[in-house]
């Protein structure tokens, strides 16, 4: 990759990762530099993130390892309806980014279960931030729109009133459900869904994230933005049903979730842009200290 193209992957993937992906606990040594003020960042549980408190679809849960979640999927589906996609961290670091899987099909194409993982990047622990799942049911198999809404109330509690469209669940970092507030207009069923990450290259083939060039907006600037958003914190379940009538009951036909773990994606990306800017400032500083012993001239 020349030095053209190296910048210009380099915006793009400050553009992709600053929503999402890498955790604070690990730079500590690296960030010798660029410390930004810490002041509205959702602190992490003092004692971590237990995925097995955290919801799940299919027995993934949000905050899983890479190997934990890894092991579930290969299980639910094994073979060639699994698809492992890889991506390389700036520091050469390969790793799993996404897993994209598809269940085997036993209704004669009339149905499928589909189902995405997204993880964290390195250098911190990888882990599961967020998960979409489509189910599409078939003909005679559909349940009632009743019997669903029970299931996914008892599977992940009370949904919340102020959800607008489907339903939606919220819960802090230790798993406990709450009623998230915010203004008239701010509807919580949207906020599982917003992810932006690392796609990854088709598998064997990784997609090389590399970001040596600074992004347009300093790190004050990003937190202030990531700030602004009420979806940045907590943890977020959302399901959408898709409906018919069958002899005048309705029936579902398809569902469609996501569950986010936003706080943890809130101080990834802080944690991805300040290991940027302290890699960007070592560079800086190196090349003032190889100025500075370069010998004069003779004058």
């Amino acid at each position: 990759m020349n030095a053209s193209q190296a910048s210009t992957a380099a915006r793009r993937a400050i553009g992709i990762l600053i929503a999402v992906l890498c955790a604070t606990a690990c730079f500590a040594g690296t960030l010798a530099f660029a410390q930004a003020p810490t002041a509205g960042i959702p602190p992490a549980p003092a004692g971590g993130i237990s995925a097995a408190n955290l919801p799940d679809t299919n027995g993934v849960h949000l905050g899983m390892f890479q190997d934990e979640a890894l092991a579930v999927m290969t299980k639910l589906y094994p073979g060639d309806y699994l698809v492992i996609r890889n991506a390389r961290f700036d520091n050469g670091q390969l790793w799993v980014a996404r897993l994209e899987a598809k269940a085997v099909e036993t209704c004669n194409n009339q149905c499928s279960d589909y189902m995405v993982v997204v993880f964290s990047t390195p250098p911190n622990p990888i882990e599961v931030v967020h998960i979409h799942r489509s189910i599409q049911l078939a003909e005679g198999k559909q349940p009632t729109a009743d019997t669903t809404v029970a299931s996914l109330r008892q599977k992940y509690g009370k949904d919340l009133a102020s959800a607008k469209v489907g339903m939606a669940w919220a819960y802090d970092e230790q798993g406990r459900p709450f009623d998230p507030r915010g203004p008239a207009n701010w509807d919580p069923t949207e906020c599982a869904g917003q992810v932006t990450g690392v796609v990854g290259g088709q598998a064997g083939s990784p997609l090389m994230v590399d970001a040596p060039v600074m992004g347009p907006l300093p790190l004050a600037d990003i937190l202030r933005n990531l700030d602004k958003d009420l979806c940045n914190r907590d943890v977020y379940v959302t399901a959408r049903l898709t409906q018919a009538a069958v002899k005048g009951i309705p029936v579902v036909t398809r569902i469609e979730m996501s569950l986010g773990e936003k706080s943890l994606q809130y101080r990834d990306a802080i944690a991805q842009q300040q290991y940027f800017e302290a890699k960007q400032q070592r560079r800086q500083q190196q090349q003032l200290k190889n100025a500075q012993q370069r010998k004069s001239p003779s004058l």
